[in-house]
């Protein structure tokens, strides 16, 4: 008896970090979907995307994310998570060089990463065992 609520109390401990790994990584991936979706509107609406605007809200992503995306490493395989860092450097050059259309195919780029890491993260018991 002792050694089934051992057990139980082992399961319910991992299904207990699961849920809060789930939770953590999803509200991260959704606030950055937030921030990037409002760069994007702003910025296909300007002329030019080197603006003051657009390049403090392009520094406030890269921080944004640089905060989160270490914790996230935690769950998501580094490799993959570092694909959206990439495309927010290349945000950050793009602002400098005026390059409107690269701007643009950063951010969709990193919104589609943002949706898939979201489609494949779910609370499951395969996550557990």
């Amino acid at each position: 008896m002792k050694k089934a609520i051992h057990i139980a109390i082992i399961i319910l401990f991992l299904i207990g970090m699961c849920a809060t790994e789930q939770i953590i990584s999803q509200t991260y991936l959704n606030d950055t979907k937030g921030k990037v979706d409002e760069l994007f509107e702003i910025s296909s609406l300007s002329e030019t995307v080197n603006t003051e605007e657009i390049s403090a809200k392009t520094n406030e992503l890269e921080e944004f994310w640089r905060k989160r995306e270490s914790v996230l490493c935690t769950f998501i395989n580094h490799r993959e998570i570092e694909e959206i860092g990439v495309e927010i450097s290349k945000l950050k050059s793009a602002v400098k060089e005026d390059e409107k259309h690269v701007y643009l195919e950063s951010i969709m780029l990193i919104q589609f990463y943002l949706k898939s890491y979201q489609h494949v993260l779910g609370i499951n018991f395969q996550s557990i065992f």
